[in-house]
């Protein structure tokens, strides 16, 4: 998909249109959206786009992030932040630019309790009023045109698709280490992933290719998403289950974040390749029975997320995904033989044919 511009025309979000008498002078640099066709976006008018940061002991990274979402080309958003009960620095670091940056930051009320990663965007996304919703991770850098190119994609998909139908927007991402020396130009490529074989329902049950802190979700789907269940595994993942059921997902090739692998990551990158899973499949350092214990308790979560999203969209699921959900919830109960017999008859496998493959061997 090629990107052109942040406020495509036809787009309300954000843009007014300039009378040609107007002294005004036209916003640049990156104190605009974009202009074209006679449209150009004022900066910081209608906070079109939330942006939801959840922190925790972050102090690391966190000015380093927050720098490169003031530095975006697109300004038309306000950031949200929930702090998970941080001891380090990272609220002083907020108050910092909570100060230098009035009325673009909202920070949370300390509630005293300590959620984890998921279920404090989730609670954070409750606060969402936007149109528009990103998400923000505290250690990651966000490369200057990150919203311009989401939020022109996102424009795309509401004219192709209707502005109340549920959409997410996700890309690529850089893989960089502690220093932002890249490791890979494409998260995807690093880990195998190719979202172009993740449209149906029963590939997204078993791997989540949504990485959040690239996406973009409208108010429909945000709507439609809520209350994330304790169940999911990820906040992200339940939203990609929920869109790739009820609405619809683009996934753009191009990178928008330097994803940064620090050791410290909730959720990180793996490389993956072919010899690394034949030898994890022969050689269990940890020993047989722990790796198979770990595998169950891995189905058994899977199985969770998809009872709680069949019993919160029972009445909205088409007989089709009703059948394909009961039978995935069915895959941990069912023996070798079994579990492989329902997953290649409902394309339970993930995007990757080696990964599947070694999939369906253990």
């Amino acid at each position: 998909m090629w990107i052109t511009s942040c406020g495509p025309a036809g787009s309300t979000s954000g843009l007014s249109r300039r009378p040609s008498s107007s002294p005004e002078k036209e916003v640049t640099g990156s104190r605009a959206c974009g202009k074209f066709w006679g449209l150009i976006l004022r900066p910081c008018m209608t906070n079109a786009i939330d942006i939801l940061l959840s922190t925790y002991n972050g102090a690391a990274y966190l000015a380093e992030q927050l720098d490169s979402l003031f530095a975006q080309t697109c300004p038309d958003w306000r950031l949200v932040v929930r702090d998970d009960g941080s001891t380090d620095t990272t609220q002083k670091i907020l108050g910092r630019y909570l100060a230098l940056h009035p009325g673009r930051i909202v920070i949370l009320p300390q509630d005293g309790n300590r959620l984890g990663a998921s279920a404090s965007f989730a609670i954070l996304l409750e606060h969402s009023e936007s149109p528009y919703t990103m998400f923000c991770d505290q250690d990651d850098v966000w490369l200057p045109d990150k919203v311009e190119i989401t939020f022109a994609a996102m424009r795309d998909l509401e004219r192709a698709h209707g502005g109340q139908t549920p959409l997410l927007v996700d890309t690529d991402l850089k893989v960089v280490d502690e220093r932002l020396g890249v490791l890979d130009e494409s998260f995807w490529h690093f880990e195998r992933i190719h979202p172009q074989r993740l449209t149906k329902l029963s590939r997204v049950l078993m791997q989540n290719f949504v990485t959040g802190c690239t996406a973009m979700i409208n108010r429909p789907l945000a709507g439609l998403a809520q209350p994330v269940p304790a169940e999911a595994l990820m906040y992200d993942g339940w939203l990609a289950l929920v869109a790739t059921a009820f609405g619809k997902i683009a996934a753009l090739p191009t990178p928008t974040v330097l994803y940064r692998q620090h050791g410290g990551n909730v959720t990180g990158a793996s490389r993956w390749s072919f010899l690394t899973g034949v030898k994890n499949y022969f050689l269990y350092r940890e020993g047989r029975r722990v790796a198979l214990a770990r595998r169950e308790a891995a189905w058994a979560a899977l199985r969770g997320q998809a009872e709680a999203f069949a019993a919160r969209y029972g009445e909205r699921m088409t007989p089709a995904q009703h059948a394909m959900v009961r039978a995935f919830c069915l895959l941990p109960a069912r023996g070798f033989w079994g579990r492989r017999r329902l997953m290649l008859k409902h394309n339970f496998l993930v995007s990757d044919r080696w990964q599947s493959f070694m999939m369906l061997l253990r």
